[in-house]
């Protein structure tokens, strides 16, 4: 962070200084009482319980924030001791301060869906010719967003933000401390449910990019969704850009077409024609792409710069990566994350590559869902029963669900239920030959690892 002196702040904290140094030199700041946080120079903001600082005596300085100064014990001439009525209002105080002091351009994600290829396909576009800095591979957990604020420094030219959403008001949060000037809506599918009370809830914290947007600043957003759709964004009191295949979007995908390991796509804005091609497989690829690219061009870069520099972007491990597999097979290794909106994108990648080669989709349980588990995954196995599978096989107890119903809806070819990823290992070993296709479709949450290294041809 940028160096501060602490009598800068106390106007906007509305502290006092009521121990020690009165104006100490700030260079870290920490809202978790752990003693391996500390650093010379930490300001810390103390909510609840006695701190002790008996342990503290070899750190140069440190500054901490309180509204119950009798808790803090064992002081010594290196604390300074800043009284204020409320600290968490104290806290966003300085965040709104900190945050303002950045002029430089932010870009925020989220979305079900392709937050984290999204968040590298922008900042790919911008590294040619920029200091980017942004999140840690899909390191996105809200309790990192001090430590990524913070993290920006005066060589940072541009930053790109991956905001998850997993409980209540997480955007808003997240938009407070990134107050971007680009935000971005991948998609609204199903995910994270455990941490809200129902579907509808999710959906609405999805769609309160709207109304946590900066009025000065422009919303991207998914037009084919279909509960974007169902918002009228004329009546929404900021820029909000489209992107999709639906004739009404302002970034109109016309024609995706399936290539060896990359898309081809064409791309319409206000009836002039781009023409792309973006590594790895999916339709969501593209949509990811185009998303990117609206992005960037609210940001000044020009449309054919976008489409040109992503031709070079390079391919995520785990996110529908093809490579050689289990006894000559081609593998999919597609276990970044896992709900019915990556499984069914997955599957018509699947679907589209086979060749006619035996198709196996491996399908794990799905996390997080909450009381809507078996709703879940009974929906996912309607969907699997739709598709040309030659073999099922599922791995983990509610897996089971997504089988049964599969069979149940008439799926035709083999079904295996596997209670783990050995008994999963020993089907694939005997089904598997240079004619097959294999999917394998979990989460990074499952412990998988060691059956993907072994599918993989080495």
């Amino acid at each position: 962070m940028r160096p501060i002196y602490l009598k800068e702040l106390l106007p906007i904290l509305k502290g006092k200084v009521v121990y020690g140094e009165a104006n100490p030199l700030i260079k870290h700041v920490i809202k978790v009482p752990k003693y391996k946080l500390l650093k010379d120079h930490t300001m810390y903001f103390h909510v609840k319980n006695t701190l002790s600082l008996k342990n503290t005596k070899h750190f140069k300085q440190l500054v901490i924030i309180t509204a119950t100064p009798q808790l803090i014990t064992h002081l010594g001439d290196n604390v300074t001791i800043v009284r204020v009525n409320n600290v968490k209002n104290a806290y966003w105080h300085f965040i709104d301060f900190y945050r303002n002091m950045l002029t430089i351009p932010f870009i925020a994600i989220t979305g079900t869906c392709g937050k984290t290829t999204t968040k590298e396909m922008v900042s790919w576009i911008f590294s040619k010719n920029y200091n980017v800095y942004k999140t840690i591979k899909n390191e996105n957990d809200p309790s990192r967003h001090l430590d990524y604020l913070l993290g920006i420094n005066s060589k940072t030219e541009i930053v790109v933000m991956e905001t998850a959403v997993a409980a209540p008001r997480h955007l808003r949060k997240a938009y407070r401390y990134f107050k971007p000037h680009v935000g971005i809506l991948t998609s609204i599918g199903i995910d994270h449910l455990n941490g809200f009370p129902d579907l509808e809830s999710y959906i609405e914290e999805k769609l309160s990019i709207f109304k946590n947007m900066d009025p000065k600043g422009t919303i991207v957003v998914n037009g084919d969704n279909e509960y974007v759709q169902k918002i009228d964004l004329k009546n929404i009191n900021k820029k909000v850009v489209t992107f999709g295949m639906n004739g009404k979007t302002d970034f109109r995908i016309e024609r995706i077409e399936y290539d060896y390991n990359k898309m081809k796509f064409k791309l319409n804005y206000k009836n002039r024609r781009f023409e792309g091609i973006v590594p790895g497989l999916g339709k969501h690829n593209v949509y990811n792409a185009t998303a990117a690219i609206a992005a960037a061009y609210q940001l000044g870069v020009p449309i054919p710069d976008s489409i040109e520099r992503l031709k070079t972007f390079p391919l995520l491990p785990k996110h529908v990566e093809v490579v050689k597999g289990l006894n000559g097979s081609t593998l999919i290794d597609d276990t970044w994350s896992s709900n019915p909106t990556s499984i069914e994108s997955s599957l018509d990648v699947l679907k589209n590559i086979s060749q006619g080669k035996k198709k196996i989709a491996v399908i794990g349980e799905i996390k997080f869902l909450g009381d809507k588990t078996s709703e879940v995954h009974t929906l996912v196995g309607n969907m699997l029963a739709k598709e040309e599978i030659d073999i099922l096989i599922t791995i983990g107890q509610d897996a089971e669900i997504i089988s049964k119903q599969a069979s149940k809806m008439g799926m035709g070819g083999e079904n295996y239920h596997c209670q783990n990823p050995k008994e999963a290992y020993q089907h694939l070993l005997e089904k598997t030959d240079a004619d097959t296709i294999v999917l394998v479709k979990t989460s990074m949450y499952q412990s998988y690892k060691d059956l993907i290294q072994r599918l993989r041809q080495k």
